[in-house]
Parts: structure tokens; sequence; C-alpha cells
């Protein structure tokens, strides 16, 4: 409750981020006063899109998954193994998207472009035809990168402004922001394995046509 309580700040701070970013692309897209392929290519976007790609290592890694995640996607939808197919999709949001979203949140300069990333959502989804099941997998994905995101952010700024976040030393901060991270990795779960479920009834809802 403590930790909970220190967190706040930061939770509410992302929480108003994401509705008046995501709340402006909708509205930008309803309007139609923002072309969607327009701003695709735009380089913020195009920046936004690829940022970890640019990393040594870690877009080499990411590149191999994708290689090998594709085509294994496409294999378990044409099987319509919902089991496979769904337990794919969890494993692509709750490991490799929340390591993305970890490694953003935690270097805290690239999250600067989250806002970006949160418009062009709102913008697509405006252009997109509704339905329950897309809607529910987004927020489902939102609880959960929301958790992960806040976590990381509560490790580093806790780390680094010890002080103003009332910590007795920057060990002790560091100690509670890794044990709060965990905390909010964990109960991302949830939200993604439910996200999960309704990602992989409507993609074979759609091969079933």
């Amino acid at each position: 409750m403590k930790l909970l309580r220190k967190a706040k700040g930061v939770f509410l701070v992302m929480l108003a981020v994401y509705v008046l970013s995501f709340g402006g692309g909708f509205l930008a897209g309803k309007l139609k006063v923002v072309d969607l392929k327009a701003l695709q290519k735009s380089k913020i976007v195009e920046l936004n899109r690829t940022l970890e790609y640019r990393v040594p290592g870690y877009g080499d890694m990411l590149k191999s998954y994708k290689a090998w995640h594709q085509p294994k996607m496409m294999g378990l939808m044409t099987k319509k193994d919902s089991l496979g197919l769904g337990l794919l999709i969890f494993f692509n949001n709750f490991v490799m998207a929340n390591l993305t979203m970890t490694v953003r949140a935690a270097t805290l300069v690239p999250m600067l472009l989250y806002p970006v990333g949160r418009f062009t959502q709102g913008l697509t989804m405006a252009q997109t035809p509704a339905n329950v099941r897309l809607w529910g997998t987004l927020v489902a994905e939102f609880g959960g990168y929301l958790l992960t995101i806040c976590g990381a952010l509560c490790l580093s700024l806790w780390t680094i402004f010890f002080r103003g976040f009332k910590f007795a030393s920057r060990r002790e901060a560091f100690g509670s922001g890794l044990k709060f991270f965990g905390l909010m990795y964990a109960g991302s779960a949830f939200f993604l394995l439910f996200g999960a479920y309704v990602e992989m009834m409507s993609i074979l809802a759609m091969s079933i046509r």
C-alpha cells in the first residue's frame, strides 16, 4: 500500500497522457483532420515504430523474433489451433511487447514518444470498424502495458530522485522499485491473458469467413 501511494502520481500522469493522446487521435480521425497514411510516413512516427530496432544487439534479437513469429502465427491460424495461437499471442504481448515497454520506460527518454504512438493508435481506431472484440483487446492491452510502464518508470524515477519520493537511500529506492516493478509486471499478465483470448477469438472468427 505504501508503494502504491508513492506510485500514484506516476499512474495519474501516464493515464492522463494516454487519455489525451489517444482521445486526440480518435477525435482527429473522426473529424478527418489528420491523414493516417501521411502521419504513418512521418519521421517521428517512423522513429517511434523502429526505435528498438536501432539498438545494437537488442534490435537484432527483435528482428530474429519477428522472423520466427510471423510464419509461426500464420501456421497456427491455418491449423485453427486456438490454444497454440492464444499462447503465442500471450507470449508476444506479455514477454516481447512488455520487454519493449520496460526498456523504453526504464530509460525515460524514449517515453517522450509514447504520446505519438497513442495518438496514432487513436487515429487508427477512429477509422477502423468498431466491434466488441477489438475494443476488448485494446482495453486489456492498455491495462497490461500501463502496469508495466508505470512499474518501470517508478523503478527509474524512485532511484534517481529517491529523496523526492521520501526514500532513506538510493539503495532502498532501487530495491523498492524492483519489488514494485515485479508486482506490476506480474499483474499485467491478467490483463494480457484476457486480451490474448479476445484477440485469438477475433483472428479465428475472421479466418472462418
